[in-house]
This record gives C-alpha cells, structure tokens and sequence, in this order.
C-alpha cells in the first residue's frame, strides 16, 4: 500500500502535495489529517504547518498484481510482467504472467499446481479489504488453455476407445477440476456417461459406454 506524509500551509495544500507525489488523483486517495495548521504569534511568526497522511485506495487488482509480483520474485523467478484479460465466461478476471522460460515450468508446477495455489492466494489477499470483491483466474504462458486442448483430446480418445470396445475405460488421476471439465465435456456426447472413482488423490473420471451392461 502507498502513503506518504506530506506539509502545507492548509490542509488542502499539503493533501494536493501529496497527490502529486504519489501521481494519483483525488478520488483514489484517502487523507488522514495528523495535525492542523495552526497561525503563529500576531497572525505570523512561528505558524504551525498542516501535516498530512495520504494513501492510494488499492483496487483488488491492484492488489492482485503487487501480490503476484511480490510472490514471484521471493521464489527466485525474477521479475514477471502481470496483466489482465478479459473477464471469462464467469465473471472472473483473468490475469496472465508473463516471466523468463526457465522460471515458467516452477512457476506453474505439475499439472499447474503452484499456479492454482498461487491463483488461490491471490483472491484470498486481493479481497481482503474489498468492498466490492474481484474473482481472478490465473494462467502463464497460455499454459491453462494447453491443458484444456489436451483434456479435450484424452477424452475424446477414451470416449471413443471405450464405445469401440464395449467396455469401461478409466483416466489416469487428475485433479478435482480436471475431473469437472472432462465430466462437462463429455457430456454432450450421447454415447458415453461418465462417473468418478477412487480416493483422492487418486481419484479418476471412468467412461462407460451406454449400451454396454455397465449401464443400468
């Protein structure tokens, strides 16, 4: 968060003083008055200067931002350049990290664990003091829509593999929502229904075709 303490003659001037220097204006700044001004002796000798404390009012992107920014530099992966997309079909906004190559496969981790960690966080400490909350989506290098198109073919082939055969064909474990997107995906296919099994983290999605005895 950005403040300074900043002087002037009125209240007004060391407010306008302060603004300048944290180049912000009025509307996204919040005063906090430490001392008024105060006249000196006969009008003019010895006056006392209004003191001030100004503090830009952060949007949960913002905070969104220094958070990430803050984040990945404590990991060792350097600077990373935060910007932010559209809003999804969601609602969420999307933020997208740009950073070096070799800090790309730490910063999204197996199968995009740190980045669903770090996503998690960061909307955890971005509304913190929110009045009005922002929900955030957080991809690298385009790595969540890679992922998407992959799921997309792994159960597609399964699907087709399990109606071809006449039997049940199991997905290797993946995450909760991994598991969610293939069950959506699959469901506008009229050839195959889908259930989850196992235990987490071994949790995994099992195709079935219907018109085998599998269905009941």
């Amino acid at each position: 968060m950005r403040k300074v303490v900043a002087t002037g003659k009125t209240i007004e001037e060391a407010v306008m003083s302060a603004l300048v220097r944290l180049g912000v204006p009025r509307s996204q700044a919040q005063v906090r008055v430490i001392r008024e001004p105060a006249r000196g002796f006969l009008g003019w000798l010895s006056g006392r200067e209004a003191e001030v404390e100004v503090t830009v009012i952060e949007t949960p992107l913002d905070a969104a931002k220094e958070f990430l920014r803050t984040a990945i530099s404590k990991m060792g992966l350097g600077q990373a350049v935060i910007v932010a997309d559209d809003v999804d079909e969601e609602g969420h906004v999307k933020l997208s990290i740009s950073a070096d190559e070799d800090a790309l496969p730490i910063l999204i981790g197996r199968r995009g664990a740190t980045l669903d960690a770090l996503q998690y966080l960061v909307n955890i400490v971005a509304n913190r003091d929110a009045s009005e909350k922002m929900r955030f989506t957080l991809d690298a290098a385009g790595y969540r829509d890679r992922r998407l198109e992959s799921l997309r073919r792994l159960a597609d082939e399964a699907a087709d593999k399990a109606v071809r055969l006449g039997r049940p064909v199991a997905l290797d474990p993946m995450p909760r929502k991994d598991r969610k997107w293939v069950h959506a995906h699959l469901q506008s296919r009229g050839d195959v229904v889908t259930v989850s099994e196992g235990q987490e983290p071994y949790r995994r999605v099992k195709i079935i075709p219907k018109r085998h005895d599998w269905i009941e």
